[in-house]
């Protein structure tokens, strides 16, 4: 049985495959202090020991957070059944790019599952704490990306660095007339990370210039996709698909 472990700047994701049956999945809020406490829990959620886990995937965008994920699942599967993403594995993709090692681990891991599913050229748009924009050639090489704010921290930056604007849940906004200080900020904040996005899709498809699948992901997706129509595709977690699929290709299971 498989323990899939995604640790973002916001959250942590977790989820337990038994073959290639997702039997439970969740979120956690990050930062976590006690990581087996935390992994424990989640296998005793779904009915299961800690035993019947034989190995172990982990994904990790946070430096601080590695060491004590590692060491716990460790203490879990045991040491040598852990399956760390490095720049190097074999993800079905060639890293043409300058500094590779600087690349996330997620993204790495959703292009590559994204890739083996279609195998076009293709840009995969991460939405979460960052936007990041991934583009695939059609002959597997990860060539270029764009890194832009998340939707919720540019929310996050006008309450915390202006006094007199406040707090509110961002929601879709279709007036560009608005006349109250949270429809102001709610059209501003939707309608601009719309239009940002769509400008730098529409600018990297122009330069690319040829046909490009387009798949959005993360969880914040889900708010704006319908709003860009160069979308093609919605999947909201690439990230553990992708890592039960780098699982399956380093033990050819």
């Amino acid at each position: 049985m498989l323990l899939t472990i995604d640790i973002g700047n916001t959250s942590v994701k977790l989820s337990l495959f038994d073959g290639d049956k997702e039997l439970d999945f969740a979120v956690v809020d990050s930062p976590v202090e006690n990581c087996r406490s935390m992994l424990l829990q989640f296998i005793y959620k779904a009915n299961l020991r800690e035993d019947v886990i034989d190995r172990a995937i982990l994904s990790c965008v946070v430096p601080s957070a590695y060491e004590k994920m590692y060491d716990a699942l460790e203490s879990v599967v045991g040491e040598g059944n852990i399956i760390d993403i490095v720049p190097e594995m074999d993800y079905g993709l060639t890293l043409d790019i300058p500094e590779a090692e600087s690349l996330g681990d997620d993204l790495l891991v959703m292009c590559s599952y994204a890739y083996s599913l279609y195998h076009r050229e293709m840009i995969v748009i991460s939405m979460g704490t960052c936007t990041v924009l991934n583009h695939v050639t059609e002959d597997g090489k990860y060539q270029h990306c764009i890194i832009a704010p998340g939707f919720t921290k540019i929310s996050e930056t006008l309450w915390k660095n202006a006094a007199l604007l406040p707090t509110f849940d961002t929601k879709k906004s279709d007036s560009f007339l608005p006349n109250n200080t949270v429809d102001a900020m709610n059209t501003g904040i939707y309608n601009g990370y719309i239009g940002m996005l769509r400008y730098l899709i529409n600018g990297m498809k122009k330069q690319i210039g040829k046909d490009v699948y387009i798949i959005g992901c993360g969880g914040l997706g889900k708010m704006v996709v319908n709003d860009i129509p160069e979308i093609n595709e919605y999947e909201p977690d690439l990230v553990t698909k992708g890592l039960q699929y780098i699982y399956k290709r380093y033990f050819n299971d």
